[in-house]
């Protein structure tokens, strides 16, 4: 039987070289570690960003998990290009072509560091600031429902090529082996120590609308005691985003329900109340400043004639003057100055930014002239007397 003797040794902490080997070890370990942090603070950081023009980039648990795993994973693969970059830094050669391999294997190792960092640094900002942080982003790209084998695959492609030509010097099976093991476990053990709790800027995004949510949840709940009315949990959720599509949709949606022929149903005028109340914008203002174009909300006199549909003595009634009512005290609500900006809620602010900016002429003019005819219909005299004065505007 013939004996085949292979030319190429076998890695070895010998043939690296002791002092190598332990510089390599630990400087791939302060790599992986301070990568893992450097993705972990940035992606919380980038999220920071997409809620000072957009809604906050806020993941489900399962994908946050698993984009806690890719970092994981990605940034332990590439702390091992560092190790093997270090390793085969050394000159000690049984073959001439051993040179020429350790360099390739160096400039391979440094290659795919760099490229894969700065790919996915690249896209892991281009995407918050451009896409996620845009007004009007709705979860449009679902990066973990369409591509989430991308991201399992790129770790797997950085680790073997890392070894891919190191293969060229050494016989390194079992060193590859016990290099995925420990990839492994270093993974798993960074998934616990360094990844960021993302319901720490969750909470803080939460707290600047949370009289929103707490009006938001107290009329849900009303509506389903007093009238049975119970939504669903996809229209409740909607109601709390501020600009995404599917909370502009909302808001067309509803206005148009009150402009045509057709008595609207109670849970839609509920909703109209709400969005007045919490003074959602939907979108930007693309007409000039007075056309009653920029009001997004149902216009008095489409009120006056949902009023027709109903007895005067009906709960749609009585929640329609609540509409009118909320569209007064809007118009009515006062300046805020400048240095008392701080003392007042996200909501407060809005209000009062949109009571002097953003409300037509028209709208105010629609208004008095429905509240003055209510006010003569004794049909409403238990409900009109809660309609309070427009005010002038200075």
């Amino acid at each position: 039987m013939t004996n085949i003797r292979f030319r190429k040794e076998k890695i070895s902490i010998q043939n690296i070289g002791r002092q190598r080997f332990w510089i390599g070890i630990v400087a791939g370990l302060i790599s992986v570690i301070s990568i893992s942090f450097f993705f972990n603070q940035s992606r919380e950081s980038l999220r920071l960003l997409t809620s000072m023009s957009a809604d906050l980039l806020i993941l489900k648990d399962n994908e946050l998990l698993f984009f806690n795993y890719f970092f994981s994973f990605l940034s332990t693969v590439l702390g091992l290009s560092i190790t093997i970059w270090i390793w085969m830094q050394n000159r000690r050669h049984n073959r001439r072509k051993n040179g020429i391999y350790k360099q390739l294997s160096n400039t391979n190792a440094l290659l795919i560091f760099w490229v894969i960092l700065m790919i996915i640094s690249r896209f892991g900002s281009v995407l918050p600031i451009i896409l996620f942080g845009h007004p009007g982003y709705d979860n449009h790209l679902n990066l973990y429902e369409e591509f989430w084998i991308l991201f399992v695959l790129i770790p797997i492609v950085v680790f073997l090529q890392s070894w891919f030509t190191v293969r060229l010097v050494y016989q390194s099976g079992k060193w590859i082996f016990l290099s995925l093991l420990f990839c492994i476990m270093t993974a798993f053990t960074l998934q616990l120590t360094t990844s960021v709790n993302q319901e720490k800027l969750n909470r803080a995004y939460h707290q600047r609308f949370e009289s929103e949510y707490n009006y938001i949840d107290q009329e849900i709940k009303i509506a389903k005691e007093k009238y049975g009315i119970d939504y669903n949990e996809q229209t409740v959720e909607i109601l709390k985003k501020q600009i995404t599509e599917s909370s502009v949709r909302q808001i067309e949606s509803i206005k148009k329900a009150f402009s045509v022929d057709n008595p609207v149903t109670l849970d839609t005028i509920i909703l109209q109340k709400i969005i007045i109340r919490n003074y959602k914008e939907g979108g930007w203002y693309y007409y000039r400043r007075n056309s009653i174009e920029n009001w997004r909300y149902a216009l008095p006199y489409d009120i006056l004639k949902q009023l027709d549909y109903f007895d005067s003595s009906s709960n749609e009634t009585k929640e329609l003057f609540e509409i009118l009512r909320e569209m007064i005290d809007l118009v009515n609500t006062p300046e805020i100055n400048g240095e008392e900006y701080q003392n007042f809620t996200e909501t407060e602010r809005r209000r009062s930014l949109g009571a002097r900016f953003n409300i037509p002429d028209p709208l105010i003019e629609q208004l008095k002239e429905v509240r003055i005819q209510l006010l003569e219909d004794d049909r409403y005299s238990d409900f009109s007397t809660n309609l309070n004065v427009i005010k002038d505007r200075e």
